[in-house]
């Protein structure tokens, strides 16, 4: 028995010709929970509440912009017949390697401007990161988004046949990928908020969200279904997780290095 055998509906209520989604709503909460995670940190260090709400909003509209162009130019065939769609994000499609790259190019500026130390900001906003991916995954479930081969497991979530691939469209659940996600990120947060709070060096820290969040992606797309660019037999998202990883392992390896140099 499964536990859920109507596929979920993207639509919350709507109000004549105006819709409210379910992933604009967890994309909000998404928000909301991690600046109050980060201002758990920040506010220990002294910071005033409205230098983190002008770095929020930066790293948010840089975030925003940064992830919807990566998911249009992945999927630029889907757009190119309309591109009165790309600006329909309400819909879905928001990739987190764009808004990691976006939303960082806003950190750096803006820590830049402000004369703040970056990687000490950068390694208070990792656990929010990783929390905000974590809230983020169930408005994929919403939009009958990320999910994996079919199974029989009670927890496989229903998938309407417009949304199924082809071969799989006798098919009615699939395993919950955005779930698995979901919880992997989860864990993450924890170790990432546990590392803030016995001031573990922060490079060290984004070092960790690197690596970590590079793992759970890399694994997850050997199952995704969606279409995505292959390169040498791997998925695009499962390069571009490589390259976190070895980003990560080289913040840590490398200030070693130079260590044993002096």
């Amino acid at each position: 028995m499964y536990w859920l055998n109507t596929p979920p509906s993207a639509i919350i209520f709507s109000i004549g010709p105006v819709n409210f989604y379910w992933y604009g709503l967890i994309m909000i909460l998404a928000i909301a929970s991690g600046y109050c995670l980060t201002w758990s940190l920040a506010k220990k260090h002294n910071w005033k509440s409205s230098d983190l709400l002008d770095l929020a909003f930066n790293i948010i509209i840089g975030g925003l912009i940064g992830a919807r162009l990566y998911h249009v130019i992945i999927h630029w065939y889907d757009y190119s017949h309309n591109l009165i769609d790309i600006v329909k994000i309400w819909e879905g499609g928001l990739a987190i390697h764009g808004a990691i790259i976006g939303g960082g190019l806003a950190l750096l500026l803006t820590c830049h401007k402000r004369h703040w130390p970056t990687w000490q900001v950068a390694s208070w906003l990792t656990p929010s990161l990783a929390l905000g991916q974590a809230i983020g995954r169930w408005g994929n479930f919403f939009n009958q988004e990320l999910f994996g081969p079919p199974t029989n497991r009670p927890w496989g979530v229903p998938i309407d046949v417009v949304y199924r691939p082809i071969e799989y469209s006798a098919a009615t659940h699939f395993h919950p990928l955005f779930l698995y996600e979901s919880i992997a990120c989860s864990l993450l947060a924890l170790i990432l908020y546990y590392l803030n709070r016995h001031t573990i060096k922060a490079q060290y820290i984004v070092a960790t969200y690197l690596i970590g969040y590079g793992l759970i992606r890399f694994v997850i797309e050997f199952w995704r279904q969606d279409p995505t660019l292959y390169l040498l037999g791997w998925r695009w998202p499962q390069w571009i997780s490589c390259f976190m990883i070895l980003g990560g392992l080289w913040l840590i390896i490398y200030p070693l290095i130079l260590r044993q140099k002096h």
